[in-house]
C-alpha cells in the first residue's frame, strides 16, 4: 500500500525506499529465503444448520500467516495458529468420513487428509480424490512419516538427531510428546539440554545480500545463528491471535493501544502475534515483532531469548489469557493480574465459590460432577438453566437448557470444549436486564469503570447484543450497587490491569454471570466515546508508571452512542438468524446522536439495515410479546405503513382494531410449486418479490426442543428473508427501539456529536463588533483587498461578526443613501470576506427622506459626532423604521438632546464610544429614569488618556477613565470602535 500510493502520486520505484531494508530501493527484485503459508479460519460449527461445505462464497471469519524456511514447517505453524488445541498437521478424531469429505471440500478437509495419510492413503488416492498438487501431498506426507517414525521410539530412546530433523519440518513440542507417550514440557526439557532451540530471522526481501534494520522476525530451528542481538529486555504484549466470532479487531486495537502506551514511556516492546490483518502485525508498530504462533512452547522461546522484562497477557482477549497459568508455572513474569488470579475468574467452579464467600449474589450454581446430580439440582431450581463451561470465548458451548431430554447432550458438548475445567450449570433467569461493567483497578482498588446497558434482555451473548452508553434506563440505585459488586470484586481478585464483569438486573437486584480478568470486546467502543483510554490508564498500573485515576469525563448531556452487532447471515447458507447465549456476530458498529433512538438507527443503517418505506410483516410468536409489542404496532400503523401478519399475529391485531393482511406459508406441490389462486396470502411469494420492506419475527422461546432436523416456518421464513435481503428483526426489545426511533423521525445531518478529534475542540460564542471603522469602504480602488484582510484580522481576534460604521477618512466619504450602499456591499463582496459582516447609513442632517429606501440594507442607523440639529434628529426617529436600532455617536448635550428626543418618540436608542465621566453619568441616570438606552465603551478608552498622549484630543483624562473602571455596571458592552490613530 505504501509503494502503491507512491507510484499514485506520480514517484517512480527508482526513488521509493524499501521500508523494510531502509538501503534499498523498490525496484529491486526480492529475493526471499523464507516461506509464508496463510489459512482461513471457519466458525461454522457456532451455527446450526450450517452448511460446512467451502465453494466460490467466502466463509471463513480470519485468517493466519506463518513464516518459516520450508513449507512443512510452516503449515504445520498455520495449523497451530488456527486453534490452540490443534497440535499440528497429525492425526485427529474431527473427521469421521474420509472419502467424502476429500471429494466434497469443507472446513475439515486439512484434517481430513491428515487423517487419510495416516490411515494409508497414497498421494496418488488422495491426488485423484481432491485434484491437490501432488508436491502439497508429498510435503504432507513427509510430516506423516515423520509423526510415525517418532512413535516408534519413548523419550529414552529418541535420537537427538531425529528430534532435530522434527523440530525443522515444524513438529511442535505437544506434537512429538504425543507420539512418544510424554508430556510437552518432558519434550521442551530433553530439547533444550541437547542444546536443541530455535533461532530468530529476519524478514528483510533481500536474502541476507544488503544490510537490514527491520525489527520483523520470526523463529526456525532450519538456521545456525540469530540475526539479531538480545540488548533491549523489552516487554511481551500477546496480541490478539486469528479473529474468529467473539475475538476479533478489538482485541487487536487493545494490543495496539498498549504497545504505543509502552513506547510512549520510553519502554522496550515486543509483540507476538501471527495475523496478517491486524495493525499489530505492521512491523512498525513495536520495537520487535515475531510474525509466531500464541502457544506455550513459542512464548517461552522468546520470552528466554530475548530475556523480557515480563509479559501482558490481557490485551488480546481469551488466546492470551487461556496460557497466563501454564506460563506463570514456567516462571515468567506476568504483568498485572497474577495468573492465580485469573484463573479464579475463569475457572467457573472456583469464581462462584469466591462469590458466595465475599457477599456477591449470583444465580444459584453447581458445579457439574454427574448426570444425575445435574438433574437434581435441575429438580430443584427448575428449568430453564445456563451451561457454562470454563476457559471459553464467545460463549462456546454455553446452552440454556429447557428439559431433561437436553440437558445431558448440552453437558456433554461443554466438557468437549473445555476437558480440563470445570463445568457449572447455573439457574437462567429470564426476563432480566444485562448490564456491562469494563473496569480498571491497581492493586484491587478501581481507577476507572464505565457500565454500559443492553437493549436486549438476558439471553443474548453481550457480543451480539446492543449497548448504549451512557445507559438510558437504569435505575441509580441499580448502578450503585453494580459498583458496590465490581469493587468486592476487584478486591478479591486483586486485579492490577483491565477486567469485565457482566450482570442480570430484576426488580432492582443485581446478580453477576461472569467476570473476565482481561480487557474486554466494549474496551474500545466506551474508550472512544468517553474520550478516556482505558487500556492506556490499564498498561500503565500493570508496569507502574503514573497515571491519573478517574480522569474527568467531558460528554454533553445529549450525548448517546449504541453499538450494534454485524452479522454475516447471508454468507452463512442455513443458518438461523436468531440470536442466543453463544456469540453469532462477525463485527459491530458504534453511531452517535443526541438520543438512544437516533444512535440506534444510525447505527442499523451502518450494518446495511435498510429503512422500511411501505410494507412491514409481523410475526410474534407468545401473548406476551404480542402484548408487549401492540403499542409498537399501533405507531407502526399511525406512520401509514402497510401491516402484514402470520396467522396468530394477525387475529391477535385485528382484535385490536388495527389493520393488517394476513399472510400464510402456503405449502408446495411436488414440484416446488404454490397455487396460483393462493400467491396473494403467500408470505414467501411476498418476500421472493421484494413486497416486504422489514420483518419483524419474534420466536417464541423453544422450551420444548424439536429434533435439529425439524424445519419450522419461523425458521424457513426467516432464513428467506436474509436470503431476499429483506431486514429482519428478531428481538423484541430491538423492535421496540427501532420503531420508537421510526416514530421519532431522525434527521440524518451531521452534527457535533457525530464525530470525534484527536484535540479538544471547545466551541466558544463568537465576538460581534458593533462599530467597526474601514474608512476605505467607498474607495473601490483599494477596498477589493482590504475589506477581506480586515474581517480575516477580526476572525483571528475572535470576532465572527463586524457592524462597518458609515464613516470615512473624510465629511465626503459617508454611506448614507442606497446607491454609496450598493457601492459599499459590492467592494465588501470583492474582498473576500471570512467573517459575517453588516453595513450601516448615516444620518448626515439632509438624509432623512432618503433613507426608506436603504434602510432594508442597512443593520442601524448611526448618527455621527457632527454635529447634528435638533430639527434633523426628529425627522430621523419619525422617518427610521421602528425596528432597526438608532445608534448614536454624540457627546455632552449633543448626547443629551439625542436621549430627550428618543424618550418622547418611545424609541430605543444605543450610544456609541462613551469615554467621559458626564458622559456616563447621564446615561446611568437615563437608564434609572425608563430611558430605553444602552451604550458601550472603546476598548481604547478604558487604557488610554491625554495622560499618555497629551495631544490626542480623541483621549479623554485619567479620571475619566478611572470613573469608566469604577462604572462597568452601567456599560452594556464593549467594542473596538474608531480608534484615534490621528
Amino acid at each position: 500500500a505504501f509503494v502503491a500510493a507512491k507510484l499514485g502520486l506520480g514517484i517512480p520505484l527508482t526513488e521509493v525506499k524499501n521500508s523494510v531494508t531502509k538501503k534499498t530501493f523498490a525496484c529491486f527484485e526480492p529475493s526471499l529465503d523464507y516461506c509464508v503459508v496463510k489459512i482461513p479460519r471457519w466458525d461454522l460449527k457456532k451455527f446450526n444448520r450450517v452448511s460446512t461445505k467451502i465453494s466460490s462464497s467466502m466463509k471463513s471469519v480470519g485468517e493466519v500467516m506463518a513464516i518459516g524456511r520450508n513449507f512443512e514447517e510452516c503449515i504445520q505453524k498455520a495449523i497451530r495458529s488456527v486453534e490452540y488445541s490443534f497440535s499440528g498437521f497429525s492425526q485427529n478424531d474431527f473427521v469421521s468420513t474420509i472419502e467424502d469429505e476429500l471429494i466434497n471440500p469443507s472446513d475439515q478437509r486439512l484434517f481430513a487428509i491428515a487423517n487419510a495419510l495416516h490411515q494409508g492413503y497414497t498421494v496418488d488416492k488422495i491426488h485423484q480424490l481432491t485434484n491437490i498438487d501432488r508436491w502439497f501431498l508429498y510435503k504432507l506426507q513427509h510430516i506423516v512419516d515423520m509423526d510415525k517414525l517418532l512413535s516408534t521410539f519413548s523419550l529414552h530412546t529418541l535420537p537427538t538427531t531425529l528430534l532435530r530433523s522434527a523440530k525443522e519440518i515444524g513438529m511442535s513440542d505437544r506434537q512429538i510428546a504425543t507420539a512418544i507417550s510424554t508430556t510437552e514440557l518432558a519434550v521442551r526439557k530433553l530439547r533444550t539440554e541437547n542444546g536443541i532451540s530455535p533461532f530468530v530471522k529476519q524478514i528483510d526481501t533481500v536474502a541476507a545480500e544488503f544490510p537490514c534494520y527491520t525489527n520483523y522476525l520470526f523463529m526456525t530451528y532450519n538456521a545456525s545463528e540469530h540475526d539479531v542481538s538480545f540488548d533491549d529486555h523489552g516487554i511481551m504484549v500477546l496480541g490478539s491471535g486469528v479473529y474468529r466470532i467473539g475475538s476479533s479487531v478489538e482485541f487487536d486495537w487493545c494490543a495496539v493501544r498498549s504497545i504505543r502506551t509502552l513506547r510512549s514511556i520510553k519502554t522496550k516492546t515486543i509483540m507476538i502475534n501471527y495475523n496478517p490483518e491486524t495493525v499489530s502485525t505492521d512491523y512498525d508498530e513495536a520495537d520487535r515483532l515475531y510474525f509466531e504462533t500464541l502457544t506455550l512452547e513459542r512464548i517461552l522461546d522468546i520470552y528466554q531469548v530475548e530475556g523480557a522484562d515480563g509479559v501482558i497477557v490481557s490485551m488480546g482477549g481469551q488466546t492470551p489469557n487461556n496460557i497466563a497459568l501454564p506460563l506463570h508455572r514456567e516462571n515468567v513474569k506476568i504483568l498485572g493480574t497474577s495468573p492465580e488470579m485469573i484463573d479464579n475468574a475463569e475457572n467457573r467452579y472456583k469464581f462462584s465459590r469466591m462469590l458466595d464467600k465475599i457477599g456477591v449474589d449470583q444465580p444459584q450454581w453447581k458445579e457439574l460432577t454427574s448426570i444425575d446430580e445435574a438433574r437434581s439440582f435441575c429438580e430443584k431450581v427448575g428449568f430453564p438453566v445456563l451451561v457454562r463451561p470454563s476457559y471459553v470465548l464467545s460463549g462456546a458451548a454455553m446452552n440454556v437448557v429447557h428439559s431433561p431430554t437436553d440437558l445431558k447432550n448440552f453437558l456433554e458438548m461443554a466438557v468437549l470444549v473445555s476437558p480440563e475445567f470445570p463445568v457449572v450449570i447455573s439457574k437462567f433467569i429470564e426476563e432480566a436486564k444485562e448490564i456491562e461493567m469494563d473496569a480498571v483497578a491497581h492493586g484491587g482498588k478501581l481507577i476507572m469503570h464505565v457500565v454500559t446497558e443492553h437493549v436486549e434482555n438476558a439471553g443474548v451473548h453481550s457480543g451480539d447484543a446492543t449497548l448504549v452508553l451512557p445507559p438510558q434506563d437504569l435505575d441509580p440505585e441499580t448502578v450503585r450497587k453494580i459498583e458496590i459488586a465490581t469493587r468486592k470484586i476487584a478486591n478479591a481478585l486483586d486485579v492490577t490491569g483491565p477486567m469485565n464483569i457482566q450482570f442480570i438486573a430484576k426488580n432492582n437486584e443485581i446478580k453477576v454471570i461472569e467476570c473476565n480478568v482481561r480487557a474486554s470486546r466494549s474496551f474500545p467502543f466506551v474508550s472512544k466515546v468517553l474520550g478516556v483510554d482505558l487500556v492506556e490508564m490499564a498498561t500503565l498500573a500493570m508496569v507502574g508508571a503514573t497515571y491519573e485515576a478517574y480522569p474527568k469525563v467531558d460528554i454533553p448531556p445529549d450525548y448517546v452512542a449504541v453499538k450494534v452487532p454485524q452479522f454475516s447471515f447471508s454468507r452463512l447458507s442455513g443458518a438461523d438468524p436468531v440470536l442466543g447465549v453463544e456469540m453469532a456476530s462477525t463485527g459491530e458498529v458504534a453511531c452517535f446522536g443526541k438520543n438512544k433512538y437516533e444512535a440506534y438507527i444510525k447505527g442499523l443503517i451502518a450494518t446495511g439495515f435498510t429503512i422500511p418505506k411501505k410494507n412491514i410483516l409481523l410475526s410474534i410468536g407468545s401473548f406476551k410479546e404480542k402484548m408487549e409489542f401492540l403499542p409498537s404496532v399501533m405507531k407502526l400503523h399511525q406512520l401509514g405503513y402497510n401491516l402484514f401478519a402470520t396467522a396468530g399475529t394477525a387475529d391477535f391485531i385485528q382484535e385490536h382494531e388495527i389493520p393488517v393482511k394476513f399472510l400464510d406459508v402456503i405449502d408446495a406441490d411436488e414440484d416446488g410449486n404454490e397455487p396460483a389462486n393462493k400467491s396473494e396470502y403467500s408470505l414467501t411469494q411476498h418476500l421472493a418479490n421484494n413486497l416486504i420492506d422489514l420483518y419483524v419475527n419474534l420466536p417464541s422461546k423453544n422450551q420444548f426442543r424439536r429434533p435439529a432436523s425439524y424445519m419450522s416456518r419461523g425458521y424457513r421464513t426467516r432464513r428467506m428473508a436474509v436470503d431476499f435481503a429483506v431486514p429482519l428483526i428478531t428481538n423484541i426489545k430491538c423492535a421496540k427501539l427501532f420503531v420508537e426511533a421510526l416514530s421519532r423521525q431522525v434527521e440524518f445531518d451531521v452534527a457535533s456529536h457525530d464525530y470525534k478529534s484527536s484535540h479538544r475542540s471547545v466551541v466558544l460564542p463568537g465576538l460581534v463588533n458593533v462599530a467597526n471603522f474601514f474608512p476605505g469602504i467607498l474607495e473601490p480602488a483599494s477596498t477589493s483587498e482590504g475589506f477581506g484582510n480586515l474581517s480575516k484580522a477580526a476572525l483571528a481576534g475572535g470576532f465572527t461578526v463586524v457592524c462597518n460604521l458609515p464613516v470615512g477618512p473624510s465629511p465626503d466619504a459617508i454611506l448614507k443613501d442606497k446607491a454609496s450602499m450598493m457601492t459599499a456591499q459590492s467592494n465588501a463582496r470583492k474582498g473576500g470576506p471570512m467573517c459575517d459582516y453588516m453595513m450601516t447609513v448615516a444620518g448626515s442632517g439632509d438624509n432623512s427622506a432618503s433613507l426608506s429606501a436603504v434602510a432594508a440594507d442597512a443593520s442601524f442607523l448611526y448618527i455621527g459626532q457632527e454635529k447634528v440639529s435638533v430639527t434633523a434628529l426628529i425627522s430621523y426617529f419619525k422617518s427610521w423604521p421602528a425596528e432597526t436600532p438608532v445608534v448614536v455617536a454624540c457627546r455632552g448635550s449633543d448626547l443629551a438632546t439625542a436621549l430627550y428626543l428618543a424618550n418622547l418618540n418611545s424609541r430605543p436608542i444605543h450610544a456609541t464610544g462613551i469615554a467621559t465621566k458626564e458622559d456616563l453619568t447621564l446615561i446611568s441616570l437615563s437608564k434609572e429614569s425608563g430611558v430605553k438606552v444602552t451604550c458601550d465603551v472603546n476598548i481604547h478608552s478604558l487604557f488610554l488618556s491625554t495622560k499618555d498622549f497629551p495631544g490626542c484630543s480623541a483621549l479623554a483624562d485619567p479620571e475619566d477613565v478611572k470613573f469608566l473602571w469604577d462604572n462597568l455596571a452601567s456599560v452594556d458592552c464593549l467594542s473596538v470602535g474608531r480608534v484615534p490613530f490621528d
